[in-house]
């Protein structure tokens, strides 16, 4: 069995994508029996979002006019300050991850708070029988209306039957002050699984699929909104409902 260390070394290639699908797997039963290391986990993927994010602007956003007459320091220097903007980036990656395997409390992005709210909403919620949701799937449109205005935009109603899921209805859910609205769908076999939508005003980014207690959450952004598919199920089950709802946003 690999040791701790070596695990939590492993961690970082995990968050990166990386890893082979033996090791995958290995490192998915240690995150499963370890709570506590989704969190270690989730300072893994900021710290690299926050690298990627200043090479990129650093090497691309300026674009041809960085590196032309290369004889003269003013045409240099906006490459240089390219550089230097990602070198403060690097470390203040690397600050906020040394404080935040310390105080892991204290460091944890406002995303990884929303997503810890979100999960506990969605245990709570998928065990209701009778008010399972607030307005019934027969009331689309009005669901579409009424949620549609709280998250700023058109409501998607992604449709999951292919995966044996079926429409519920929604309800509105308030996580740090601001409105989510959650659809629900539920399935023959285990809980209902949920899709939340909320206004978001962030850079887009790829599916992400964490964990939070027995809850899986699929996460990405358009630009415009934030999307989140939850549920008591497989990883790759939640991660294939997000590509779906994604494919048919």
């Amino acid at each position: 069995m690999t040791d701790k260390q070596t695990m939590e070394n492993l961690l970082v290639g995990y968050a990166d994508g990386e890893l082979d699908a033996a090791t995958t797997a290995e490192v998915e039963a240690y995150l499963a029996a370890n709570p506590e290391a989704e969190k270690t986990l989730a300072l893994h993927r900021e710290t690299t979002a926050l690298l990627r994010a200043a090479f990129a602007e650093s090497l691309f956003a300026k674009g041809p006019a960085t590196i032309a007459s290369p004889a003269s320091p003013r045409a240099r220097r906006p490459a240089f300050r390219g550089w230097m903007a990602a070198a403060a980036g690097i470390l203040i990656a690397v600050l906020g991850y040394g404080a935040g395997a310390t105080w892991p409390d204290l460091m944890l992005s406002d995303r990884s708070k929303m997503l810890t709210e979100v999960a506990e909403y969605h245990a709570i919620y998928s065990r209701e029988t009778v008010h399972l949701v607030e307005v019934p799937a027969a009331q689309s449109d009005h669901l579409k209306a009424w949620l549609g205005r709280r998250v700023k935009g058109t409501l998607p109603i992604p449709d999951f039957s292919a995966a044996g899921l079926t429409f519920a209805g929604g309800r509105m859910v308030v996580v740090d002050g601001a409105p989510v609205a959650e659809l629900m769908y539920t399935r023959a076999n285990g809980l209902p699984i949920g899709f939340c939508v909320f206004w978001h005003d962030a850079a887009p980014t790829p599916i992400i699929v964490e964990r939070r207690e027995k809850q899986h959450l699929a996460t990405w952004d358009d630009g415009k909104h934030g999307y989140i598919v939850v549920g008591e199920g497989e990883r790759d089950l939640i991660h294939t409902l997000a590509a779906s709802a994604k494919q048919q946003i």
